[in-house]
């Protein structure tokens, strides 16, 4: 390549590798293209070599920070200090060595100063737990060594380390060194500063979100829980670290083992449960309504429990429970109603009884006084007593009438109110059969309706089909197009369906996207015909989803009602139908037969 030629790659380069266009950037990428080898300076050769340093300790790191720090600044000058410390400090560890074991073997052998071997031995595991990785190892030992003899036998030049209360000495803190800014710091440093600060974040939440209000019902676990969160930011070194993690993993065992027993205590009361609602449900198996709840919360416990499944059947039998509870208040007070009515008819028939007793007593005796008398003024005055008796008894017969007319009719429409109410209460309890997005029988509703058409079957010995149809591609209608879309299209479904099928079949959803159609009296071949019919009137129908035009379509799978099947094995038969319909390209109609060839 030509030297023009090389710097057009060289800066076409630099602007792909995103490089600053500084002069050093554009030789080093223009000796590499041109394959010339580059002249590395002084600054960048103790780059590298300040990299493959060890950094174990805290004294090794800032001593290679302090480096990276003159480089950068170009301070050779301040480069040119740190030689002569660190040629300074080879110099004062060649000869600080020989002096520190020989004081350690000398103070260790000594008992002049009343201090047992055990507590030097814990002295010295911990300076070499604090100091092991330091340059300050020789002077610390030193310092501990001179600690352990007499005042007239130590070395001169080296300060006792300081003793405390337990005549232990105090180990000294190394030397305080001027911190680096954030920004001074290496990358590799930064980085973990960075991940440090997010983990700690995160171990502080997860303590105080997470585990702290689970431990609720557990006073000691939740205090100890506390502690370890007030731990994590005072924690810096790591083996403060480790000790708070194995403190941490201790925790997390203890509630292990409680999540287990309430995971125990849980299932045992679901058991439980469920035996009491069976019990429930064949006491109140002739109270429609009652019985419908029953089977809505066995629904609901009978699969994984959801949080949110869970809330929305409450807020669902909380409406139930309202509605129904208004409607027995009214059906309670118009049977009283009703009750009121037949006792006041029975007492206005038992006061026309008593009337009637009455003015007969009144004719017999004026019949009496009519034959003992000849005197026409007498028996002008009983004819007209007996006139006056006749009519106020016709009065009272009337008005009795009247009235005896007046409580049918309240009677008869409280009669047509008892009725309504308790119609009002079947369609109430009617709730629990339908599902309530699609319209159609839900599984409780098919349950019921499989009940009916088996034993007509078994009854008559007319032909009983099963279809299983599932929406093609909806998990991809979901994600492509939200939820919103996925439940119309569901809804959509389901009303083509109903307006295809004859009146006599049933529709159900079983679940999901998941549809059984019932059909009785049709035999196999005829319904693979009634669901390809189906099929074909689904592709002349779009449905709107998030404002498009969207068409939908379902693989079904059929089976033939057998003497020896059950609700569980013919719907087995048609879902592996259905399967075998998607696995052979989709929107197909397959049969067990079809499935029984294939298996062949």
């Amino acid at each position: 390549m030509t030297a023009s030629e090389i710097a057009r790659e060289t800066i076409k380069q630099m602007a792909v590798r995103r490089v600053e266009p500084t002069p050093d950037n554009y030789a080093q990428i223009y000796l590499e293209i041109s394959g010339k080898p580059a002249k590395e300076d002084a600054a960048s050769a103790l780059r590298k070599a300040l990299k493959q340093l060890p950094h174990d300790s805290m004294e090794q790191t800032n001593w290679v920070n302090r480096w990276e720090k003159v480089l950068k600044q170009d301070n050779w000058q301040g480069l040119a200090d740190l030689l002569k410390e660190a040629m300074l400090q080879q110099l004062s560890h060649s000869t600080k060595w020989p002096k520190a074991i020989r004081t350690l073997m000398q103070g260790w052998d000594d008992k002049r100063t009343g201090m047992d071997l055990g507590k030097k031995r814990e002295m010295l595991e911990r300076v070499l737990i604090n100091f092991g990785n330091d340059d300050t190892l020789s002077e610390k030992l030193l310092g501990m060594a001179n600690n352990w003899l007499p005042a007239d036998a130590r070395v001169e030049g080296v300060t006792a380390a300081p003793e405390s209360k337990d005549n232990t000495a105090v180990i000294a803190a190394p030397a305080a060194i001027e911190p680096l800014t954030k920004e001074e710091l290496p990358g590799e440093v930064q980085q973990f500063h960075s991940a440090y600060t997010i983990l700690q974040t995160l171990l502080k939440q997860t303590l105080h979100l997470g585990l702290i209000p689970r431990l609720e019902g557990y006073p000691d676990l939740q205090s100890e829980a506390v502690a370890l969160q007030e731990s994590t930011e005072r924690a810096k070194k790591v083996k403060e670290w480790e000790a708070l993690a194995k403190s941490l993993k201790a925790l997390l065992l203890r509630v292990e083992v409680i999540g287990a027993k309430e995971d125990d205590v849980r299932g045992d009361i679901i058991d439980l449960l469920h035996l009491l609602l069976s019990n429930i449900g064949e006491l109140v198996a002739d109270d429609s309504w009652l019985s419908g709840q029953v089977y809505a919360v066995q629904s609901i416990i009978g699969g994984p429990l959801d949080r949110a499944k869970l809330k929305l059947a409450e807020k669902s039998l909380k409406e139930v429970i309202y509605k129904q509870g208004l409607l027995k208040h009214s059906l309670i007070e118009a049977r009283n109603s009703f009750k009121t009515l037949i006792s006041s008819f029975i007492d206005k028939l038992k006061y026309m009884g008593d009337a009637s007793e009455l003015y007969g007593g009144k004719i017999e005796s004026y019949a009496q006084q009519l034959s003992q008398t000849d005197d026409l003024i007498k028996i002008n005055e009983l004819v007209n007593l007996l006139m006056r008796d006749t009519s106020v008894m016709q009065t009272d017969i009337m008005r009795s009438r009247d009235d005896l007319l007046n409580q049918q009719r309240v009677a008869s429409d409280t009669q047509q109110r008892i009725l309504k109410l308790q119609d009002e209460l079947t369609q109430l309890s009617e709730v629990v059969r339908i599902d309530q997005l699609t319209g159609v029988l839900n599984r409780r509703g098919m349950d019921e309706a499989f009940s009916t058409e088996i034993a007509r079957y078994r009854r008559n010995g007319e032909p009983l089909s099963v279809a299983l149809l599932d929406i093609d591609n909806f998990k991809f209608l979901n994600d492509q197009h939200g939820h919103a879309a996925g439940d119309t299209a569901l809804k959509h479904l389901a009303s083509v369906v109903k307006r295809t099928v004859r009146p006599t079949d049933i529709v159900t959803r079983m679940g999901g996207e998941e549809f059984v159609v019932i059909l009785p009296n049709t035999n196999l071949e005829e319904a693979v015909t009634t669901m390809s019919r189906l099929q074909r009137a689904l592709t002349k129908e779009y449905f709107l989803g998030n404002n498009q035009k969207l068409l939908i379509t379902f693989s079904a799978g059929v089976a033939l009602f057998q003497e020896e099947d059950d609700v569980a094995s013919i719907l087995l038969r048609a879902d592996q139908a259905m399967y075998l319909a998607k696995k052979s390209g989709k929107n197909r109609v397959m049969t067990d037969i079809d499935l029984r060839q294939n298996q062949a």
